[in-house]
């Protein structure tokens, strides 16, 4: 395998992905590769209300379509999960982050594109980088311990086994 020429380097503004966009400006620095910072914007789920047959009760425990079962309360009102979501970053912090990277770049004296996109951030980098047809992801580790890491599961744990490509993670 030669050099790298297209890498992707995503960047959240955490310690560990700093250093991911230093070893990236590095490469590029040294093989002449192309590198984009992708900023993913998370996603979480929110409470919205939800349309009910019944005007006085709505389905509770979400149990409503299984198996024919329909379980009403009515003292449940207000909101329940739902599918809508929204991005858990402020534009402020958002606006931060990228402002010193567009200063570590201009620091360094490389070009480079910075893109940001809302999602899931694993899935998001996977598919940004298939499109650009990337040949290495960059990505910091978060250094979750123990049981936080075993429940949650890591953004880098995720990409390293979905990409299509290399993944090299700094720590």
């Amino acid at each position: 395998m030669g050099p790298f020429k297209n890498i992707v380097i995503a960047y959240d503004g955490s310690q560990s992905s700093l250093k991911a966009v230093k070893m990236g400006i590095d490469m590029k620095k040294n093989t002449q590769a192309n590198i984009t910072i992708l900023h993913v914007l998370e996603e979480t789920p929110v409470n919205v209300p939800i349309e009910s047959t019944r005007p006085d009760a709505v389905p509770a425990g979400g149990m409503g379509g299984i198996d024919g079962l329909n379980i009403y309360t009515n003292n449940v009102k207000g909101q329940v999960p739902s599918q809508k979501h929204v991005a858990t970053r402020n534009q402020d912090g958002t606006e931060q982050s990228l402002n010193e990277i567009h200063a570590l770049l201009s620091q360094e004296r490389v070009e480079a594109p910075v893109e940001v996109l809302q999602g899931d951030p694993a899935k998001t980098i996977c598919n940004f980088a298939d499109t650009q047809e990337s040949d290495l992801i960059i990505i910091g580790s978060r250094g979750l311990g123990g049981l936080k890491k075993l429940i949650l599961g890591s953004v880098s744990d995720k990409v390293t086994n979905t990409a299509n490509c290399p993944v090299l993670i700094a720590k």
